[in-house]
């Protein structure tokens, strides 16, 4: 059986104060974090309405930036490297981050949130709303 190609088309683009790696937050939810805006296509608007009612949402995005040949990864804290898919590093086959923004605004084609650690000019995937109700799972996981 023979798998059809995966096409992404980037619906938007961070536009963050982080430039480099070094510069961006390990989890941009922990602590203060500047915020960021997302910039909706033109062609992606009607998707993106007002967001009315909703205060956080998913924004998942591509980490143009990072090594896609680890399968192994370690932070300078570790004794040893972990497989990838056991941890949140951006180095991974496929380096598709999710990241939950708090909204600060919506102005047009542009929602700014706080708590994303993306690169400047990272492609949007996908944003959806948070919803606790059906997202945070009480008790789970570390």
């Amino acid at each position: 059986m023979q798998k059809e190609p995966i096409i992404l088309h980037p619906v938007g683009i961070i536009h963050s104060p982080f430039r480099e790696e070094k510069e961006a937050p390990r989890q941009g939810r922990v602590g203060t974090t500047p915020a960021s805006m997302i910039e909706i296509f033109p062609e992606y608007a009607p998707a993106l309405g007002t967001l009315a009612g909703i205060t956080h949402i998913w924004v998942l995005y591509w980490m143009d930036r990072a090594d896609r040949d680890l399968l192994l990864a370690r932070r300078s804290d570790w004794k040893e490297a972990r497989p990838v898919f056991s941890i949140r590093s951006p180095a991974r086959p496929n380096p598709i981050a999710l990241s939950i923004g708090k909204i600060i605004a919506v102005d047009g084609r542009t929602v700014t949130v706080t708590g994303i650690e993306a690169l400047d000019g990272s492609p949007v995937i996908d944003i959806k709303p948070y919803v606790s109700d059906l997202d945070c799972i009480t008790g789970s996981g570390r």
